[in-house]
């Protein structure tokens, strides 16, 4: 197994035939394959386009990007931790799994002992579960047709002459007869109620904020009433045989694969043949934007492109509006939320990223536009340069996350101090 962090060189490690497979290959593609990607819309990430790669290729060397997470092909695995990850000290990547708390609005226990933590990103899964639930059913329970047998007096489909026969000799008074039915009961709810009650079993789940997880839980349960545990197998198998196709339901496709993977118990997909790679992908730009609008939300507007919401128009006489990541409610703070090793450079603040936010700050008419990234070591703001012509300064934001701690309890501990410097800096600025 090969251990690499993101936003680090693994040249070295080019021989390694998945990363010989996955080199410069869009995520959008592996989103079709045997990959759970996080967020499951890539349209969500922003922070992705032109730079969606696991593995990217420039100048001879190869580079991991704002990507973590686990990749697999028969014996061979390839795991990509965040850089904070504290190998010799941690058991599970403190910084994901305090990130997926925070924006999840909920915490994730496993139940069962003697885990081994060399399943810790597996666990993952159980942290996505909700989240893809909760997307799918905004369109409702999933419905389709199914075939029923019954054997009564009441007969309303065409008699079943062969099990006729076998079940009702000597002749009884009923019959033997099959129907078609769309019902809310079947392979895929079915698929999902396995998952809940696999879920249930070994896992805790702490929810912070809404019912609408349990809500959800319960719709299914409750329309799933042919549920057997022993049926398990047989259920995983007729989903993993057919996926769902139309594209109405894509979200319940991604949710679909979700559970596969969740039920199986190597926990790294289903009935995958050796030379197929698979695994689990989580975007951390975008968790790290969630992440802050979690901190953010009393004093920021944070734009959602996706929804068309909050975004700002770009010129007065022409339709084109922009999203920033974040803008403060009277407009004179922009924030982007960056994803970046910017500690390098004490003021530097890359091209691309600098045009970005001044364009931000002279269409709002603010005084002040910045970036927001996360650090090892660094926790000050830095201011970055005053602009000519219409004013406006730039500056850098740190957010300090833990480093050399025992447990993930002294993690959080510490990671909440960071929080509180963090946005008294960013109150101190208005």
């Amino acid at each position: 197994m090969i251990q690499v962090k993101d936003n680090s060189d693994v040249t070295k490690y080019q021989e390694n035939p998945i990363v010989q497979e996955l080199l410069d290959r869009d995520l959008s593609d592996l989103a079709n394959e045997n990959f759970i990607i996080f967020p499951p819309q890539l349209q969500s990430s922003d922070d992705l386009d032109g730079e969606n790669y696991i593995f990217h290729q420039h100048n001879r060397h190869i580079r991991t990007g704002n990507t973590v997470g686990v990749m697999k092909r028969g014996a061979e695995e390839v795991r990509i931790h965040s850089r904070f990850y504290d190998s010799e000290n941690e058991t599970d990547d403190f910084f994901i799994k305090y990130l997926l708390h925070q924006v999840l609005s909920m915490s994730v226990v496993r139940t069962k002992i003697n885990i081994d933590s060399a399943d810790s990103y597996y666990d993952l899964l159980a942290f996505l579960f909700p989240m893809y639930l909760n997307s799918a059913m905004e369109e409702g329970v999933y419905k389709e047709y199914v075939k029923r047998q019954y054997n009564d007096a009441n007969v309303k489909g065409p008699i079943n002459i062969a099990r006729h026969i076998k079940t009702n000799t000597p002749f009884m008074g009923r019959i033997a007869y099959d129907t078609r039915e769309f019902s809310f009961d079947n392979r895929l709810t079915q698929l999902i109620r396995h998952t809940i009650e696999k879920l249930n079993a070994e896992y805790s789940y702490n929810f912070a904020s809404d019912s609408l997880t349990k809500d959800n839980m319960k719709s299914i349960i409750h329309e799933t009433p042919s549920y057997s545990r022993i049926e398990r197998f047989k259920v995983l198998s007729e989903n993993a045989a057919n996926p769902v196709r139309h594209g109405y339901y894509e979200e319940y496709y991604l949710l679909q694969k979700l559970c596969i993977q969740i039920l199986n118990e190597e926990k790294i997909g289903f009935d995958h043949e050796d030379d197929e790679i698979h695994g689990i992908i989580i975007d951390v730009a975008w968790l790290w934007e969630e992440y802050l609008n979690t901190l953010l939300s009393e004093r920021f507007i944070h734009p959602e492109n996706k929804n068309s919401r909050y975004g700002i128009s770009l010129f007065s006489d022409i339709q084109r509006t922009v999203y920033p990541d974040f803008y403060s409610k009277d407009k004179r703070v922009v924030l982007d939320a960056k994803y970046k090793m910017l500690d390098n450079s004490e003021k530097g603040i890359n091209r691309e990223d600098r045009y970005q936010i001044i364009s931000y700050l002279h269409v709002l008419a603010a005084e002040r536009a910045g970036l927001a990234y996360p650090s090892k070591w660094k926790s000050d703001y830095v201011h970055a340069g005053k602009l000519d012509g219409f004013g406006g300064s730039l500056f850098k934001l740190p957010l300090m996350i833990p480093q050399n701690v025992e447990s993930y309890d002294e993690f959080v501990t510490v990671i909440q101090e960071s929080e509180m410097s963090f946005t008294s800096s960013l109150i101190e600025i208005f």
